[in-house]
């Protein structure tokens, strides 16, 4: 197969961002703002149905950032202060772990516009995955972090099970911790081999597909042990990635290439993105045939939302091109 899809939390449009602020000042009601959401997030879903995606999100333009909906939903986790995500000039609202974890209700459905999702194109959810998960969080309860992280899983089991039965086809576990590593540090293979065992955790009887999904950093310091993850999809941020490194290693999983930059307003080139991918997917696939998705490299939030929609575009006609000229 080879598709495509967004990776994180699309940016909100214009009338949203002025309709929220005029909420806060108390010049709008929740009538209008809850309108103003779902007009939002249908216009998202068009962009996605429109660039010719494979699988389709709400946008998540409910999602102050990737960890709220569990912190402000999971018994035992209180709203910390304000922290910034990686190296961004964006912050994320830190969890607080004060008690046992327990999932009391579904996540996602309380957090999405499920009902605005198309029914003739598969639908993709996208969630914390458990080391980001736990090395994000202040931790007050649990003995350790990787303590913290295996309880997470149990409790990421449940809620992707209920995704499939509500009809969700594709999971991102979204895990830009374990490759965002500062001044040239890695993960110590005793963490990763932890990961390993945690990612099983949460996708145990899972019958839908899995990605795991880094960002922020070079995927080549998780490597050879990602290359086993129990996950179907391994997601690389080819802008943070040493390809050089990268090509040494032979990929038995589908891959999804973030090779659209979502930090970056320059709108790339479809001919030259088409032929990196090939050398890419020659060198890690060989001539086996694996799953293959164009994605951006990270959340797409942090472009307004017009260039957000050009980006989009290119990653459809990226994937368009590669089936027509690979043959599929």
């Amino acid at each position: 197969m080879i598709g495509c899809y967004v990776t994180g939390i699309l940016p909100r449009t214009k009338e949203l961002v002025e309709l929220t602020r005029a909420y806060e000042r108390g010049k709008a009601d929740e009538i209008e703002l809850e309108k103003a959401f779902e007009d939002a997030t249908l216009k998202a879903i068009n962009a996605q149905s429109s660039a010719g995606l494979t699988y389709i999100t709400d946008g998540m333009l409910k999602w102050q950032d990737l960890l709220r909906p569990f912190t402000e939903n999971l018994a035992g986790v209180n709203a910390g202060s304000l922290s910034r995500w990686f190296n961004n000039n964006t912050f994320y609202r830190k969890p607080v772990i004060v008690d046992e974890i327990k999932r009391e209700k579904s996540i996602i459905q309380n957090s999405s516009y499920i009902k605005l999702l198309p029914r003739n194109i598969p639908w993709k959810a996208i969630l914390p995955a458990p080391y980001t998960f736990a090395q994000l969080s202040e931790n007050q309860f649990y003995k350790s972090s990787e303590e913290l992280m295996f309880k997470y899983a149990k409790i990421l089991n449940e809620e992707i099970k209920s995704l499939a039965k509500l009809g969700f086809k594709y999971v991102q576990l979204s895990e830009p911790a374990l490759v965002y590593k500062p001044f040239n540090q890695c993960v110590s293979k005793d963490e990763i081999n932890a990961v390993s065992e945690a990612l099983k955790a949460a996708v145990d009887g899972v019958q839908i597909k899995t990605c795991l999904q880094t960002f922020f950093g070079d995927f080549c310091k998780i490597l050879p042990e990602a290359l086993d993850f129990p996950v179907d999809h391994l997601g690389i941020d080819l802008y943070e990635t040493d390809l050089n490194k990268l090509k040494d290693y032979h990929f038995d999983k589908g891959i999804a290439l973030g090779l659209v930059d979502a930090r970056n307003s320059l709108v790339e080139e479809v001919e030259n993105l088409i032929e990196s991918v090939k050398e890419i997917v020659e060198s890690l696939h060989g001539s086996k045939q694996k799953d293959i998705f164009v994605c951006p490299n990270c959340d797409l939030e942090f472009l307004p939302w017009e260039r957000a929609q050009e980006k989009m575009h290119v990653v459809g006609s990226v994937a368009k091109r590669l089936r027509e000229e690979l043959n599929e």
